[in-house]
């Protein structure tokens, strides 16, 4: 009793304090509980991944071997949202596929799912070399702009970003380079000051259609409806 009372005088004496106070508690919970949901629905959906071709993921002459790369897929279905998707493999090729429902969401999405390092929520490192420069794209798609992304430690805990560049489909096999340094750090949709990106930090590579584009502008390709995504392959040049 007396500590509610002692409670009830400093509100009393300092009511903007006390507000900043219990709002920062709330934001505090209201954070937790999302990141609590988005591990609760990663660890669902790694129950149906899809293992990727060998020849998926190419990096330079002379960088080790690329660790067997599998994918699993993330849908705003995280946030209460309706998309649903797929991710299939077949020959050298991986489809990303589904139907997008805006009402209540805005993204669908597969990225790679690997060795998980000592102390972290996130995969190890690919190994991508230093003096990388380029990812490029090899893809067939359905006129619709989507991002490749590339993901760091703990991206999944929200405490670093994760790195993304549009490209535009056009109908047949495209080849899209993209420079590294285009690549932007967006943080939930929200584009982010970051460090300049590191490639040996990178851990992981996927692809998303969102109703956001890499800079956190609306996405005019985006709307209700299928879509469907061939990815022949990524290639990381010098």
């Amino acid at each position: 009793r007396a500590h509610a009372q002692m409670l009830t005088q400093w509100v009393a004496a300092a009511p903007l304090k006390a507000a900043l106070a219990l709002l920062a508690v709330l934001v505090a919970a209201r954070t937790g509980v999302f990141i609590h949901s988005i591990r609760a629905y990663r660890e669902k959906t790694k129950a149906d991944r899809c293992l990727a071709p060998r020849t998926f993921l190419s990096l330079p002459a002379g960088s080790a071997p690329v660790r067997r790369l599998e994918f699993f897929k993330i849908n705003d279905e995280v946030m209460g949202g309706r998309s649903t998707s797929s991710v299939t493999a077949k020959g050298g090729d991986v489809t990303f596929s589904g139907v997008i429902n805006t009402n209540g969401g805005g993204f669908a999405s597969f990225r790679t799912l690997g060795a998980r390092s000592a102390g972290s929520d996130d995969e190890a490192p690919l190994g991508l070399p230093a003096e990388c420069a380029t990812v490029e794209v090899a893809a067939t798609g359905d006129g619709r702009r989507y991002k490749v992304t590339l993901h760091v430690a703990d991206s999944w805990a929200m405490s670093l970003p994760v790195w993304g560049a549009d490209f535009v489909t056009r109908g047949g096999r495209q080849t899209f380079r993209l420079p590294l340094r285009s690549f932007v750090p967006t943080r939930q949709g929200r584009v982010v000051k970051a460090p300049p990106l590191s490639p040996a930090a990178v851990t992981g590579v996927g692809f998303s259609l969102s109703l956001y584009t890499a800079d956190g502008k609306p996405n005019k390709e985006f709307g209700d409806g299928p879509f469907e995504l061939t990815v022949h392959g990524v290639e990381i040049k010098r």
